[in-house]
């Protein structure tokens, strides 16, 4: 069969051109390193590796995430260490004061730095990392610890009055305040009618389940039930006239009540929302702990207390310088550094769960980056032997088609 010119011309063209893509894709791998450059060089493979770059990015999120939350952890941890020295302390100076070799000057003195203490104790649970405030919850820009008022309305009870004498009664020369601090529901009921310093009255520091004896009315009257709970120096205050309206003194009815609801010394502004990071797929660790749950008492945990109102009682007990009030609260301040701890190890216990997830993290991440190499990086020295043998075939081929496509038609002829 005679093979015309064109033919040999086309298929020179189509050798020719097969060896030079063969070279440049070489080429092309050799320069990048990848035998993957584009989807149609091998499509599951391509797949597979760009399912990893995925997973290899969502896995460096998850690292810087863990490692900038170090920094919050590191200073919640510093503050609980500073609390529980404070409360070291305190407890070290209650000892001191409680035995016979102090005196009234020492314990005022000793209610004074007592006083810092609290002060630094405030300090640490408003702590922040930047314009952050640590202990405040999910709201981060809210000061968390602020003082309460000293002083409140008195909550007026008229149930124990006859309804007859209720309807007639005007209350507003009655009402009074009151004044103090403290976590107990007082009751101040009159229990003889009269005018003010005539008038008796009887206090319950538990809501009404107990009673002291009878007292006389004064216009600051002490709240303190001698058989109940110590004194947290809480006043019932008269601050308006001693005569009503129509200018006859003010008679306090029998069974009138003035009650007092819980006024901490210090409330808490934040929320108990927690702070999410996520450590792993479906993962979710809370990193906050907030000022409620390191100050105030929590009701499922019969150990927890209010420590500043514990702290406050201290002092009180310094300033008036009662040794069995202060001997009482010894045991508190022990209950107060168990808590501190408490929450101080629930943060420890947090940090060692983001240091294994950080390792888990970077295990991951190198077994990915190794499985993606597998699939993708180049054989160089495979890929070596195919370019010289690429080469060797590349100069055959022009060999071979100068010497099959004739130059003139003289050589033709010959």
């Amino acid at each position: 069969m005679r093979v015309t010119d064109l033919t040999k011309q086309n298929s020179v063209l189509r050798n020719v051109a097969a060896n030079a893509d063969r070279l440049q894709k070489l080429q092309e791998n050799m320069a990048s390193g990848r035998r993957i450059n584009r989807l149609s060089d091998d499509p599951i493979a391509a797949t597979q590796v760009q399912d990893f770059r995925t997973r290899l990015s969502y896995l460096d999120r998850v690292k810087q995430n863990i490692q900038n939350n170090f920094t919050w952890l590191d200073r919640t941890d510093a503050e609980l260490a500073h609390i529980g020295e404070m409360l070291q302390r305190a407890k070290q100076l209650a000892l001191a004061q409680a035995n016979d070799t102090a005196d009234e000057a020492t314990r005022r003195v000793t209610a004074e730095e007592m006083q810092d203490i609290i002060n630094n104790m405030v300090n640490s649970g408003n702590a922040k990392v930047g314009k952050v405030y640590i202990f405040a919850g999910s709201k981060t820009l809210t000061k968390p610890l602020e003082m309460s008022p000293i002083r409140e309305d008195a909550l007026l009870n008229l149930e124990q009055i006859p309804t007859d004498e209720r309807l007639m009664l005007n209350t507003k020369p009655l009402q009074a305040n009151f004044e103090g601090w403290s976590q107990h529901e007082y009751i101040a009921r009159i229990v003889k009618e009269g005018e003010m310093g005539r008038a008796q009255f009887k206090v319950s520091d538990d809501g009404g389940k107990t009673w002291s004896r009878e007292k006389t009315l004064l216009p600051k009257a002490e709240m303190v039930n001698e058989s109940g709970a110590a004194s947290d120096k809480v006043y019932l205050v008269f601050t308006g006239h001693t005569l009503d309206t129509t200018g006859d003194p003010v008679v306090f009815p029998k069974g009138l009540e003035y009650r007092f609801t819980s006024n901490p010394p210090l409330a808490y502004k934040g929320n108990d929302d927690k702070r999410m990071i996520a450590v792993g797929e479906g993962q979710l660790l809370p990193i906050n702990l907030t000022a409620h749950d390191l100050y105030f008492r929590d009701p499922k945990r019969d150990s927890s207390l209010d420590v500043f109102d514990m702290m406050f009682g201290i002092k009180r007990s310094l300033d008036d310088n009662d040794t069995t009030t202060l001997e009482k609260r010894l045991n508190d301040l022990d209950r107060a550094l168990d808590q501190v701890l408490s929450k101080r190890a629930d943060v420890g216990s947090v940090r060692k769960e983001m240091e294994d997830q950080l390792d888990k993290s970077k295990d991951r991440e190198f077994q990915g980056i190794k499985q993606m190499s597998d699939l993708e990086d180049l054989d160089f020295p495979a890929a070596v032997t195919e370019m010289n043998l690429a080469d060797v075939r590349n100069k055959a081929t022009m060999d071979t088609s100068g010497r099959l496509i004739q130059p003139s038609l003289l050589n033709f002829l010959r």
